[in-house]
């Protein structure tokens, strides 16, 4: 019950006038707009997004990505986790797979972006999607205030050798290895005995220093290279 009471709140917030035209306005562009809290469930989402997963918008509210993603979640969350931990947006992520409501492969592009409080603290983080029919093409994402010369590249990520060897630092190497490990944050900060926060930013300090395009690819990093055994 205390559940459907607050995806009832929250619907009652984001169908107000002000969201309502906001929504709307994109609806009619065919953008699908997504918010969701730290925990990655949704807050709000209009007709195009709820559209694209074949659901209603009643469907999502309150849901974690998972639940109306499946397995495609996996491939999307580190882009949320690293915007959420860096407050950096993250432009022009191009995901494509299958989603449970919907048969056959589908893809789109995001642009991710952080919401703040007045405080300055990050509580919220939206994305505008656009779903694309081209051929599909290697999975990529541009930081913000980058440029296309420094795209990520999967295949990169996957050639080691044509890049300087990095040298991380020991709390580096024992963030990595307990991530690895499948330990959450919580667990890490618990062990290391340092804040949730300061992992979310090592966390995200290791994608950006590793250029790695997804966290499975920092795990394949520490396997290969000797901090966690499989």
């Amino acid at each position: 019950m205390k559940i459907h009471n607050e995806q009832a709140n929250l619907l009652r917030v984001f169908n107000c006038l002000p969201y309502k035209k906001f929504l709307s306005a994109l609806d009619e562009s065919r953008i699908g707009v997504v918010i969701c809290d730290r925990h990655f469930r949704y807050r709000a989402v209009n007709e195009s997004l709820a559209k694209m997963n074949n659901l209603s918008i009643k469907e999502h509210i309150g849901r974690p990505f998972h639940q109306v993603m499946g397995e495609l979640s996996k491939e999307v969350l580190p882009h949320y986790e690293r915007v959420f931990a860096t407050g950096k947006p993250v432009f022009h992520l191009e995901v494509a797979g299958k989603l449970l409501k919907r048969s056959g492969t589908s893809r789109w592009i995001q642009n991710i972006f952080p919401f703040k409080n007045s405080r300055g603290r990050i509580t919220q983080v939206g994305s505008l999607v656009t779903e694309i029919d081209q051929a599909p093409t290697q999975n990529h994402f541009i930081p913000a205030a980058s440029s296309t010369a420094n795209l990520v590249r999967e295949a990169d990520f996957r050639r080691p050798s044509s890049r300087k060897p990095l040298i991380l630092s020991e709390r580096e190497r024992d963030v990595l290895r307990l991530l690895a490990e499948g330990k959450s944050n919580k667990e890490v900060s618990s062990v290391l005995d340092i804040s949730v926060r300061t992992v979310e930013a090592f966390r995200a300090r290791l994608m950006l220093k590793l250029q790695a395009p997804s966290f499975a690819h920092l795990v394949h990093y520490a396997i290969r290279n000797g901090i966690v055994h499989p």
